[in-house]
């Protein structure tokens, strides 16, 4: 089921591990740029650049144990890449926080869903420039651009809220109005502030186990151009950060998806690596 090829510093024994991390290298839905199957193994290359302590969190990831699982064997048929997804938390031990890397945005319903049924009731909050509340698109419900709207209807999921939106078609306006879809956009972030938005997301999502989804789009394409759909006017990196370092200490799940590598020189998916270690580093300073 699984490819193995470790994230920096995942050495630790599955049993024993806090963290997991999890390749998923999926991209059949993709409806702009293809290539974000490649970003697993981009964002694992990125994190060899990196120094094992972090002193912003005062923690060494000599001292973290963390797994990685290598990449799920996904297919090219959306179904059954959704239920390899679900089957390969067979191997993730449940006391371990689940990291997911990305694949295009569809993978994330499967995750959350798995994430639920071991939690219980879950919040999400989703980074994304899109709605992704399309019931269907290019023939099929299970596109990524279906993926914020399979996270809502999931059993166990009590609060949802987006944050980065800043593209979506009119009828998916009209949907998150209607069904009271909380979400905010990047100019309101450009406007307010992440701390306040990110209080306000947090009070809307209203639990106290979180699941976090980055769909790498939601960042400004100055500091990620190597998306899938890229959106200018976006968050910053440090936007970003924040948000993750606030986050992590009650995070059940992360994922950080649409990165393709092929359209940058590397830093988005250096990006992507770097925020995985301030998400371990940010938990783990929590839970010491």
């Amino acid at each position: 089921m699984f490819n193995i090829s470790n994230f920096a510093d995942a050495n630790a024994d599955p049993d024993e591990a806090e963290f997991v991390i999890v390749g998923a290298p999926f991209d059949a839905t993709t409806s702009f740029r293809p290539g974000t199957r490649e970003g697993p193994d981009a964002v694992r290359r990125a994190s060899y650049n990196f120094e094992t302590y972090v002193h912003r969190h005062g923690i060494d990831f000599r001292d973290i144990n963390v797994n990685d699982l290598g990449n799920l064997d996904l297919g090219a048929d959306p179904a059954y890449a959704r239920q390899t997804i679900r089957d390969g938390f067979a191997f993730v031990p449940e006391k371990a926080t689940p990291i997911f890397i990305g694949g295009e945005h569809s993978i994330t319903p499967p995750i959350v869903a798995e994430v639920a049924r071991r939690h219980g009731e879950i919040g999400v909050i989703v980074l994304d420039a899109h709605f992704d509340l399309r019931e269907e698109y290019g023939g099929t419900r299970l596109s990524h651009a279906c993926a914020s709207r399979h996270i809502i209807e999931t059993e166990g999921v009590v609060g949802y809220a987006s944050i980065g939106i800043r593209s979506g078609d009119m009828k998916e306006y009209i949907y998150a109005e209607e069904h009271g879809i909380h979400y905010h956009s990047s100019d309101e972030v450009h406007e307010r502030g992440i701390e306040v938005v990110l209080k306000d997301a947090l009070k809307e999502v209203g639990c106290d186990q979180i699941y976090l989804s980055i769909d790498f789009d939601c960042i400004d394409p100055a500091y990620a151009p190597g998306v899938g759909n890229p959106e200018p006017f976006g968050l910053s990196s440090w936007d970003v950060r924040y948000i993750v370092e606030s986050v992590a200490p009650k995070a059940v799940g992360l994922d950080v998806n649409e990165i393709a590598p092929q359209f940058d020189g590397g830093q988005t998916a250096a990006l992507g690596a770097k925020l995985i270690r301030e998400f371990i580093a940010a938990k783990s300073a929590a839970n010491r």
